[in-house]
């Protein structure tokens, strides 16, 4: 095979060979870039000095020994080319060899497409293990654009990814710096200044966009943006884990990431919880009026005069009622806590008069100041937030008052709670968390701000939750990722239109904000995606589905089992996963994980639970909610009739179908499959006889018979490409003519319903992919000749 370098034809073997020059001579570069920083930080001679040379090395981007020196190499047409890597390196006389990936000048190398080949000839991606280089691709944009027909640039851009993605992966993202797509990179390198919201279905690539984008962000506004500057939010402490290292291995480990719940903790346990009607009303964006007004009716303007005290004697000094109560008025728009203050200083003031008129001595030096305090604390108690919201929730008086005309009375009602005895009893529940982070903010200080923020799985945040979110970002630079399909709970919602509103509430005029989709999906397999699209369809219909562009070696799987050997069913296929070493995730209701933990347990199975908060490497027990983000090399999908129970249960199942790389195994009850995946109302009667017609695009495996489809999933069998469809038809044309009946056959297709059409279809690709792999060529027309012959013979 040879390769078009530009400067004549060489072999990809001659090729490699000097690439891997390269990549030895550069890498001994780094190795002295990265020992020459050690040592001057060792011989630096104060300790200031050291310590310095420390920070400065813990910020420095150095790359793990084991990465490649390059990720790509791009080739211009005027004949330069750069390689691009995750560090810049330079040789002994200052000479770029490498180009650290954030840099403007790489830009280009994610950016170019077949309309657009921004003056590059050619884009080579390596793959190079260990600084190692076993194979390359080459994008030749030329070539490229001569071929393409249907499909558009972005999807021949990503074979080097797709190639990565079909590889082992581990617990951890893939690091995808080499494969970002052109849309996606245009995302990473948008304009600071602007909300920037990211619609991606599964597998688009929108975290990893959303990473990339924090991390050339950190590197194009050093001056202005230091790491620990930059505020990453994930929904939940399992997601948070899960990508954790994903920065630190793009340089970043500055970056404060972050769990919602921990961000809004407020110092309180959570050890209550709401149903979904009580959490719906204390996520509403009304309950910050209701706070708002709740507050201020905690200060109380005296009915009569009030008398302080004067220091060291029993006289007092009066302060009409009628004085105060102006005073409060002109406090009426301060901050809780500023207001206090205030209030207190001007109490002061009012005593003043009475005091006499000392010069350079303040008015307070002459109070009683507990007695001062005292008076200050009837008129505007200084509580805390906790108290505060305890006693609002706790009273149904006070709630009335507060809420009228905000909340009708049967949502007032609902809020209710009864006190606990202290307040560290309280049972706190993660509505409440930003209830209190409001409270907090209005009664005391700000939270600290972040120059920009990353939200993941933005798309089921409650609006008081991105209330919270957006007090802690100094000008509104965001990045907020999510999926529309994928939004469930109290708060969801079918469209972007309320976050933005929220988020970009008050934002400076030069701060911008933009809506983007990524329109290809990367990591869901088409075989797999084929199965989840009619319930995206009908959870989400107005979300276009991500076209998909990968596909995999193994379809789908489908298990019927007898109701009492499910969780049995669950833990061998765990066990065959795990023993291939992949990375499984088994998706489940959480009313099923008693079962599921006894047949783990009996087959000596170890695994990690998403209710923990913890991901192993080998086997994870995830509730549907907690499979939000996550991937699996192998995704086991329990009951799905189940998981359509539960509240957005066709979101939730979408969610569940959609988290794997490669492996899917539905596994359910004899008779449950549920019409979105293909069950019927046959399908009971034909469980109890063992023999199952597909449920859709691929045979429904019940482990209780035996026979060809029982064996292929014991095998784990390799999907078949069908016949070549040229052959198959010429196949056809040799068949007899058709007589009357054999036009009847013919026809039968058009008497079936939708899924049986589906079934017939799967049956003949399956029958015509087996003919391509056992059959010879010339004998197909035979065979398919005689198989029409018997079967009507067997009819008549």
């Amino acid at each position: 095979m040879s390769v078009d370098t530009g400067v004549g034809n060489l072999s990809k073997a001659t090729e490699l060979q000097l690439e891997q020059t390269f990549f030895d001579r550069a890498k001994l570069y780094r190795d002295g870039q990265n020992n020459a920083w050690s040592m001057a930080g060792a011989s630096a001679g104060t300790a200031v000095e050291r310590r310095a040379y420390k920070n400065a090395m813990e910020k420095r981007k150095i790359a793990s020994p084991e990465d490649p020196v390059a990720l790509t190499r791009i080739d211009y047409e005027d004949g330069d080319k750069l390689y691009i890597g995750k560090v810049a390196i330079f040789d002994e006389e200052k000479n770029l060899l490498v180009v650290n990936w954030q840099a403007p000048a790489a830009a280009v190398a994610n950016q170019a497409s077949v309309h657009d080949p921004l003056g590059l000839r050619r884009k080579r991606v390596f793959h190079a293990p260990a600084n190692k280089i076993s194979s390359f691709e080459d994008i030749v944009y030329k070539v490229l654009a001569e071929a393409v027909s249907e499909l558009d640039d972005h999807s021949y851009a990503g074979d080097a990814l797709l190639q990565s993605l079909t590889r082992k992966r581990g617990s951890e993202m893939t690091d995808i710096v080499k494969t970002i797509q052109a849309a996606q990179d245009r995302l990473v390198r948008a304009d600071k200044d602007q909300l920037l919201i990211i619609q991606g279905g599964p597998g688009t690539g929108k975290t990893a966009v959303a990473l990339h984008r924090v991390s050339w962000l950190l590197f194009n506004y050093q001056d202005e943006l230091p790491p620990e500057d930059v505020l990453v939010v994930g929904p939940n402490p399992t997601f948070t884990r899960y990508i954790r290292r994903v920065l630190p291995d793009l340089g970043d480990d500055d970056v404060v990431q972050q769990a919602l719940q921990n961000l809004l903790s407020n110092e309180v346990q959570l050890t209550g919880t709401d149903s979904r009607a009580v959490a719906a009303v204390k996520g509403s964006a009304r309950m910050s009026q209701v706070l708002e007004r709740a507050l201020k009716q905690r200060i109380r303007v005296p009915s009569e005069d009030i008398r302080i005290q004067r220091r060291n004697t029993v006289l007092t000094v009066s302060v009409p009622a009628s004085s105060i109560a102006e005073v409060l008025k002109t406090l009426q728009f301060d901050s809780f806590a500023s207001g206090r203050r205030r209030f207190r200083q001007r109490l002061v003031e009012l005593c003043a008069p009475q005091l006499g008129n000392i010069r350079q001595v303040s008015p307070e030096q002459f109070l009683d100041l507990r007695a001062l305090d005292a008076e200050v604390e009837k008129i505007w108690p200084q509580i805390t937030p906790q108290q505060f919201l305890r006693e609002l929730l706790g009273s149904r008086e006070r709630m009335k008052r507060a809420a009228e005309g905000h909340l009708a009375p049967d949502e007032m009602e609902l809020l209710y709670r009864q006190q606990a005895e202290k307040v560290s009893d309280e049972p706190w529940t993660t509505a409440d968390l930003a209830l209190l982070d409001e409270a907090q903010a209005a009664m005391r200080e700000a939270p600290r701000t972040y120059g920009h923020i990353v939200v993941d799985e933005a798309q089921d945040l409650s609006k008081m939750q991105l209330r919270a979110i957006r007090r802690r970002s100094k000008n509104g630079s965001m990045t907020v990722v999510g999926d529309i399909a994928q939004s469930t709970g109290p708060y969801s919602r079918d469209s972007w239109d309320d976050i933005a509103a929220i988020l970009g509430e008050g934002t400076p005029a030069q701060v911008t904000s933009q809506i983007a989709e990524l329109e290809h999906g990367y990591r869901v397999p088409k075989q797999v995606f084929d199965v989840a699209l009619p319930i995206l369809q009908s959870a989400a219909p107005s979300v276009t589905p991500p076209r998909i562009l990968r596909d995999v070696e193994y379809a789908p799987r489908f298990a019927a089992v007898p109701a009492g050997e499910l969780a049995e069913e669950v833990a061998r296929t765990v066990f065959m996963h795990s023993g291939r070493g992949r990375f499984v995730g088994v998706v489940a209701p959480v009313q099923l994980w008693s079962g599921l933990r006894e047949a783990f347990r009996t087959d000596d199975l170890q695994w990690s639970e998403s209710t923990e908060g913890e991901l192993s490497t080998a086997i994870n027990l995830v509730t549907p909610e907690d499979a939000k983000g996550l991937e699996f090399d192998a995704v086991i999908v329990v009951d799905p009739a189940s998981i359509l129970d539960m509240p957005h249960g066709e979101r939730m199942l979408y969610i569940a179908l959609t988290r794997t790389t490669t492996h899917l195994d539905v596994i359910y009850p004899s008779g449950s499959l549920p019409k979105l995946l293909g069950g019927s109302e046959d399908e009971t009667f034909e469980a109890m006889n063992d023999e199952r017609a597909p449920d859709i695009d691929v045979p429904v495996v019940s482990t209780t018979s035996s026979g060809p489809h029982a064996e292929a999933a014991a095998a784990e069998s390799p999907r078949t490409a069908p016949a070549d469809p040229a052959l198959v038809a010429g196949a056809a044309a040799t068949l007899p003519e058709a007589s009357g009946e054999q036009a009847q056959v013919r026809n039968e297709m058009a008497s079936l319903d939708g899924m049986q059409q589906a079934m017939a279809v799967h049956w003949a690709k399956f029958f015509s992919a087996q003919l391509t792999d056992n059959v010879p060529a010339k004998l197909v027309p035979a065979v398919l000749e005689e198989l029409a012959r018997m079967k009507l013979d067997d009819r008549a």
